[in-house]
């Protein structure tokens, strides 16, 4: 075993292992944990397997498994902004809204 899938297995325990402690504390939705232990667990395997990932990367006309690789992660990573920033404006929506009940009702107080 090489020292890289080494450092590949024992980060991807130590991702998933934090996973599953968020997703006891409910910070994490079953799905989203789901998510992410699929991420972790598939990182583990392709690092135990490389030859497979080349043989889909050359099926789907990509050249190297480390591009593939870099394709998705930059796929996920897109899609992952792209929550957040709905996440962020809806916060964001949320927060005006309770403010402009406050200063309403706030005013409400002062004029009695």
């Amino acid at each position: 075993m090489e020292v890289i899938q080494v450092l590949i297995v024992v980060f991807a325990l130590f991702a998933l292992s934090r996973a599953f402690l968020r997703f006891k504390d409910n910070k994490l939705t079953k799905n989203e944990f789901i998510f992410w232990a699929l991420i972790w667990v598939f990182a583990i395997v392709i690092s135990f397997i490389p030859n497979t990932l080349g043989a889909v990367s050359k099926w789907l006309g990509i050249g190297r498994g480390a591009d593939l690789i870099i394709y998705v992660s930059i796929i996920i990573i897109f899609y992952l902004v792209f929550r957040l920033y709905v996440k962020l404006e809806s916060a964001e929506k949320e927060i005006t809204s309770v403010v402009r009940k406050i200063a309403i009702h706030g005013n409400d107080k002062k004029k009695k």
